[in-house]
């Protein structure tokens, strides 16, 4: 196991953990829980195993697996910004 491989695993962790706390505070409901544990055991597969998105890279005619990762960050992350924006906007008029 590489050095990144190690900090990626420690950061999931530690995000696992603060989702756990959220929802016990009951800021995140049961259904926000499950969607944030899914998308860190997501990242923990993918941290543990980089060969298991290559498959699916070459389907898709990407030379490498860090390719599709970066693009699928990049739709998430936009996706989050833009529900965040949309969020934000409606509780401002209210």
């Amino acid at each position: 196991m590489i050095a990144i491989q190690l900090i990626g695993i420690v950061i999931a962790l530690a995000a696992i953990y603060l989702t756990y706390i959220y929802y016990k505070r009951q800021t995140l409901s049961k259904t926000e829980c499950l969607f944030w544990f899914i998308i860190w055991l997501a990242f923990i597969t993918v941290t543990l195993f980089p060969r298991f998105m290559a498959p699916l890279a070459g389907f898709l005619s990407l030379q490498r697996s860090m390719d599709l990762i970066m693009i699928i960050a990049f739709v998430v992350l936009f996706t989050l910004s833009f529900y965040s924006y949309v969020t934000n906007r409606r509780t401002s008029r209210q």
